[in-house]
């Protein structure tokens, strides 16, 4: 694979074991490779997948003295390795010689075993002898199959030569690398290296223990001046989480090294923090790449510093651990019971997690791996042993059953709220925090919980922070609402100037996001009043959202799906259509939505869809509020929820809810014909655009069942009794037709008023609901009845409670036109924003 001569840096590919589980996978890395070209490359690699495991246990069986297994296992290795390479390579010169490489690697290891069954012993130099063939075949395989030019690691990474666990000598390294890869560079070759190994002073191979693979490529990026490493990995890049604990978890797209070396301490299975000492203070770009999409750029590791205003990245936990502690009242003042309490530990070999010490220098508290914690209570006790003896110190004590959840974010530092956010967080899921440590450079907040509540100590950090969303990892803002409108016609434009106003202490509304038939227009930082106008102007002349400036299109329920997936403050969904819009209410509810509701269909569906979207925000810990669809800016809802607080039993309500109907009924009562009343409440805009869809009573019928089904009322809509007012053969018209011919009906309708006032009294559309039964329809009403003075577009509703019985409860107001209905909405939101 020669190219051209290049002087750029190269970039360092690294794939992993799980990468290179077989031919076909090797063969998928060989592609990813050649896609790269032109471009300068050097290719690090890890064994097989599986193979240095199964070295290591039959090295240690044969130390055991079952060299006939070391045998068996070799030549299957030998048969794992030859069958990829002659589906990798084509058959001639190339072949033969790889598999003459294959057959001497694993015939040598016939004779190991057989020393080692004599000798009956595992030194860490030999574990590195026969653990470095697993990747100096799988780099052969690979280079073979490319080509490229196979480079040994023993010739470029220089190690102090522990066995095992060898660190890399920065300065030795650099100098075998330009003499190693410069050449095969220069020529447009490309190198592959077996990672995980390299050069003892005394030229043996060393292992560079966990994470070596990973640390030859930064190693390489370091010495040849590399900008960029990817490291393909089975993963999709460094998540916000373990997706095992916590099922949202999410890419971050990029994280500051020292994030990612946090990250890495605290439990992250991807990386290795050895792997990024070489470039902490280099500008490498190392990426977490998924080998199943390499079109994907994963989670780029950088010295960059990106997405400030998220100062919560990602979260770890290190499970299996346990706290021990070092109290008494002669440790106060003190010099040097710290450092021989750490003395004690770091002679048995173990490794410390979390430290904190009470400001008092009472007890000193810190985590180890719950199986060192016997080793290290022992050891502290026989370092102590005068002074428990004196009882200066009263012990030391063991806590098992722990887990310690690490929160991690470098914009932490500074930004005022985060811990206090994250206590709350775990004392809302009812989670006990048993020890807290926060460094002064504020990179990480680490608590230990009981491990039995640490996958939901994850989730409630995870969920607090909102880290599943767009814009993830910013202090939750209770001041702030930022509401969404399902729907941006009339009432909809008229709402949107009131939230803009809103002006109160601690308290912030924003509208980030319109949604209508075509599409949405949608921004996290807010529409500005200046924008809603525009948009409101340009809807009136009939465009449509998605055909505006940042509008894109979409379907109601993609809309609301979209908003869902950010991170966004005590988010509230408005719905203002009049669709059946159940199960895109259901959707947003389970986004993290609070709803509120001017569309009456979603509460007055079948009484199963209205218990599955109640329960739905029950669930989901949403609010579902409604006051807008019984009686528009009246409290109807919120009287009857107060008067059953308090303990009263609500009886019956009866009213007339009908803004519409209202005032035609109180036209023709002044004398007005049918014909001139409807034209009248048409031209004031308020029935609906076809205003036979008013006389029918449905929309009254629907609030009646809105009222009902509080009262405890157990049917549909269809078990109410409605008197429609379309006059007979009228709902067969055409909507032109209809108002054509409204004359013809001037004469019926004003032989019902008559014959009203001649019983003392005058119509009305009422609506009667009990527990039991449901009835709307037109009725006189006796001129002394509080129904009687209603005027103009006025609603009326009258309670009839185990209190208010002789004298019953009336409210009555106006109940229609855009500007009394948004006004009742943004009651229900203001309730929302806790004002």
């Amino acid at each position: 694979m020669a190219r051209a001569r290049s002087t750029h840096p190269p970039h360092i590919h690294k794939f992993g074991g799980a990468s290179l589980a077989d031919a076909a996978a090797i063969g998928h890395a060989v592609a990813i490779v050649l896609a790269q070209r032109p471009q300068p490359l050097v290719v690090v690699v890890s064994a097989m997948s599986g193979v240095t495991d199964a070295l290591l246990d039959d090295a240690a069986r044969a130390a055991r003295g079952d060299a006939s297994h070391m045998r068996a296992a070799a030549e299957a290795l030998r048969a794992q390795h030859a069958a990829a390479a002659r589906a990798l390579v084509p058959a001639g010169a190339r072949l033969e010689e790889l598999l003459r490489s294959i057959d001497e690697a694993f015939a040598e290891l016939d004779q190991v075993a057989g020393g080692l069954g004599i000798l009956r012993e595992l030194t860490p130099r030999t574990t590195d002898y026969l653990a470095a063939r697993g990747e100096r075949l799988s780099a052969q395989l690979f280079a073979a199959g490319c080509p490229a030019a196979y480079v040994d690691a023993t010739e470029i990474v220089q190690t102090d030569g522990t066995f095992g666990n060898a660190s890399p000598d920065l300065r030795r390294t650099e100098r075998s690398a330009r003499t190693a890869l410069r050449p095969v560079l220069a020529r447009g070759a490309v190198p592959v290296v077996p990672g995980f190994l390299g050069a003892a002073p005394d030229g043996q191979v060393a292992t560079l223990g966990r994470g070596g693979s990973d640390l030859t490529a930064t190693l390489l990026a370091r010495v040849l001046g590399a900008r960029e490493v990817s490291l393909w990995k089975d993963v999709p890049g460094l998540l916000t989480a373990d997706p095992r604990i916590v099922p949202d978890a999410r890419v971050v797209p990029q994280v500051h090294v020292r994030e990612a070396a946090e990250l890495a301490y605290y439990g992250a299975k991807v990386l290795h923090p050895r792997a990024l000492i070489p470039v902490i203070k280099r500008n490498v770009a190392i990426r977490i790449r998924p080998f199943a999409d390499p079109t994907s750029l994963g989670t780029e590791i950088s010295r960059r510093r990106t997405l400030h205003q998220y100062p919560v990245k990602a979260l770890s936990a290190i499970p299996h651990q346990a706290l021990l502690t070092v109290a008494g009242s002669g440790m106060l003042g003190v010099p040097g019971i710290a450092a021989r309490t750490f003395a004690a530990v770091h002679h048995e070999g173990i490794s410390v997690s979390l430290i904190t010490q009470a400001s008092s220098e009472h007890s000193i508290c810190f985590s180890v791996p719950e199986e060192s914690a016997e080793r290290a209570r022992k050891s502290l006790e026989e370092t102590f042993r005068p002074e428990i003896a004196r009882q200066e110190i009263d012990g030391v004590e063991v806590q098992r059953g722990l887990a310690t959840l690490v929160v991690v974010g470098l914009g932490m530092a500074g930004t005022p709220g985060i811990a206090s956010r994250v206590f709350s967080a775990l004392a809302e899921a009812r989670i006990n925090v048993i020890a807290t440590a926060q460094g002064s450079s504020e990179l990480n907040l680490s608590l230990v919980v009981a491990a039995k509540d640490a996958p939901r100590a994850q989730r409630a950090v995870h969920a607090a922070f909102q880290l599943s969303k767009i814009g993830g990892g910013a202090v939750a803002h209770p001041e702030r609402t930022d509401v969404v409108l399902l729907g941006f016609g009339q009432i909809g434009r008229t709402l949107a100037p009131m939230i803009a106003k809103v002006k109160q202490d601690s308290l912030t509304l924003r509208i980030v996001g319109l949604i209508d038939t075509s599409g949405l227009v949608f921004d996290a930082r807010g529409l500005s009043p200046r924008r809603l106008a525009a948009l409101a102007a340009a809807k009136a002349k009939g465009t449509p959202l998605a055909k505006a400036t940042g509008g894109r299109r979409a379907s109601a329920a993609e809309a609301v799906g979209f908003v869902a997936r950010h991170a966004l403050a005590n988010p509230v969904l408005v719905d203002l259509t009049a669709d059946d819009t159940t199960d895109t209410i259901k959707a947003a509810l389970g986004g993290g939505m609070h709803v509120v509701l001017a569309n009456k269909r979603p509460v007055t569906a079948d009484k199963r869809r209205y218990d599955a979207l109640r329960a739905a925000a029950q669930a989901h810990g949403r609010r579902l509020l409604h006051e807008a669809t019984v009686g528009a800016g009246l409290p109807i809802i919120d009287t009857y929820q107060k008067l059953v607080d308090s303990g009263d039993r609500v009886a019956k309500i009866e009213g007339c809810p009908s803004g519409t109907l209202g005032y035609l009924f109180g036209e023709l009562g002044r004398g007005s014909s049918f014909s001139a009343a409807l034209r009248g409440a048409i031209a004031k805009g308020y029935p609906e655009p076809d205003p036979r869809e008013d006389l029918s009573g449905l929309d009254v019928a629907r609030k009646a069942l809105i009222l009902g089904r509080l009262l405890g009322f157990p049917g549909e809509l269809a078990d109410i009794a409605v008197e429609s007012l379309v006059p007979d053969g009228a709902d067969r018209l055409s909507l032109d037709e209809f108002l054509r011919r409204l004359e013809e009906y001037d004469a019926a309708w004003a032989k019902r008023v008559a014959a009203a006032a001649q019983r003392h009294g005058v119509l009305r559309y009422r609506a009667i609901v009990t527990p039991r039964r449901i009835r709307v329809g037109l009725v006189v009403v006796d001129a002394s009845s509080p129904m009687a003075s209603l005027n103009g577009t006025d609603n009326q509703f009258i309670f009839t409670t185990m209190r208010y019985k002789k004298n019953p409860l009336v409210i009555t107001g106006p109940g229609a036109g855009p500007a009394v209905t948004a006004g009742g909405i943004l009651n229900d939101v203001l309730k929302l924003a806790g004002a």
